[in-house]
């Protein structure tokens, strides 16, 4: 059986803590013309085994990515992967909890990340949250992106345009 759905926009929104915790909460909306999400909540095993799947090959995706935290390679995992709905049955959003933890220090901290570049299919924005005693010194990235309150990192990317597959924040603990 195949899944027809389309992915039409994706957000994910990352949380720092002060400990090195980094959990990501990333989230794509799709359109799911056939219903197919929404007819597998009606069988329960259907629903485990997809969310299974989906967590694997998402778990694939992040083995391929190269994340360093102040030069030590970190490995994100999935730790839960959920399916919401955008108040119809043909909006499905799926929703996965990543999280990777990498060593802090007081003073200067480095995050990088590398995977394929390409072109955007959609359009998706990336926030980050820092901590209260945190400052965003640099940033690299795709897109746009725009720093709020020393702390909060906000980027967009849209539909076509160009990712070049390679992130850097640079932030600095007190």
């Amino acid at each position: 059986m195949s899944i027809d759905v389309e992915p039409i926009h994706a957000q994910a929104f990352f949380r720092v803590d002060g400990k090195g915790l980094f959990t990501e909460i990333l989230v794509f909306d799709y359109l799911d013309k056939e219903n197919f999400y929404y007819k597998i909540l009606e069988d329960e095993e259907r629903y485990v085994d997809e969310m299974m799947r989906l967590s694997t090959v998402m778990n694939e995706f992040l083995e391929e990515e190269k994340i360093i935290i102040n030069n030590r390679r970190v490995e994100a995992k999935v730790t839960i992967v959920n399916l919401e709905f955008r108040g119809a049955p043909e909006l499905p959003t799926i929703i996965y909890i990543i999280e990777f933890s990498g060593e802090l220090v007081n003073g200067l901290n480095v995050y990088e990340c590398y995977y394929e570049e390409g072109v955007a299919e959609y359009d998706y924005e990336i926030y980050w949250i820092f901590p209260e005693d945190t400052e965003i010194v640099k940033v690299d990235i795709s897109g746009e992106h725009e720093i709020l309150n020393h702390r909060i990192l906000i980027s967009s990317v849209r539909r076509g345009e160009k990712y070049k597959g390679y992130e850097k924040i640079v932030f600095k603990l007190e």
